[in-house]
């Protein structure tokens, strides 16, 4: 049999690949314009998209660094030899003449932190550091502040959860019981909590305590021990607590007796 022999003009007839070829090329050619503006958009959007993430990077690297310095000042020695202009005149490790002075300056690279980059996880570490150095400085109301936008803003949850445990005691130590328990009976009901809870029971039931709620005190320390591990760090500490404030219950409640006094009576001897 003899076999059928197309042309070049019938093969390129029915070549599909090649028609698409033909279509995307004319395409091309009438939208030139249009394609290459279109191109030009995307590159310089990349462009931004990088720019703007190497700048994110560095202001995030800025902060953490500045966080770091003001961590170091926040728990540095305290020595009345050290320099009051350089901390590190005397070393490597940063030293303050006085508490005061440790904590300004503590002050001063935490906010520095907060202000570059708020936003993001340095920036909230910062605040929540600032906060707590501005209540030993005796700034409550800037603390108070900084402390629940920390507490109460969206972002790492257990620097919010930290910032909340301080405002408790904070509170439960100005007079304001009911706050301080709020707080914490919320962080205990938070099932996205992920520090240790026996360590908030525990703060609970002295607030409590101090209330004159010693029964309710006992009954917070024995929920937290019935969810604490059997040989968790917290749970001996916990049934310590417990037998303690049961003890104190028993002795108020013991019956009061007038201790007795044995009664001597002067020797009736005989007298010549």
């Amino acid at each position: 049999m003899g076999t059928t022999k197309l042309t070049r003009k019938e093969i390129r007839s029915t070549d599909p690949v090649r028609e698409r070829m033909i279509l995307l090329v004319g395409l091309f050619q009438a939208n030139r314009a249009k394609i290459g503006v279109a191109i030009i958009a995307i590159i310089v959007l990349a462009l931004g998209s990088w720019a703007l993430s190497r700048y994110l990077d560095s202001c995030a690297q800025a902060a953490s660094a500045t966080l770091g310095m003001g961590m170091s000042f926040f728990t540095a020695t305290v020595s009345p030899d050290a320099s009051e202009n350089d901390p590190y005149a005397r070393g490597d490790i940063p030293r303050f003449v006085s508490e005061e002075a440790r904590y300004l300056a503590a002050a001063k690279e935490f906010s520095a932190a907060a202000g570059s980059f708020g936003a993001g996880e340095a920036g909230r570490t910062a605040r929540y550091y600032l906060g707590l150095t501005q209540l030993r400085l005796g700034q409550n109301d800037e603390a108070i502040r900084n402390l629940e936008s920390v507490a109460f803003g969206s972002g790492n949850r257990t620097v919010g959860f930290l910032a909340k445990k301080v405002l408790a005691d904070y509170q439960a130590n100005s007079g304001n019981v009911r706050a301080a328990e709020d707080l914490l009976r919320g962080m205990i009901g938070d099932t996205r909590f992920d520090l240790p809870k026996e360590a908030l029971g525990m703060q609970l039931a002295a607030i409590l305590v101090a209330d004159g709620r010693r029964d309710e005190a006992i009954r917070v320390l024995r929920e937290a021990s019935d969810a604490s591990p059997i040989f968790g760090v917290y749970n001996q500490q916990l049934l310590s607590e417990i037998e303690r404030l049961q003890r104190t219950v028993s002795s108020e409640d013991a019956p009061f007796e007038e201790p007795s006094r044995a009664i001597e009576e002067p020797d009736q001897g005989n007298t010549d």
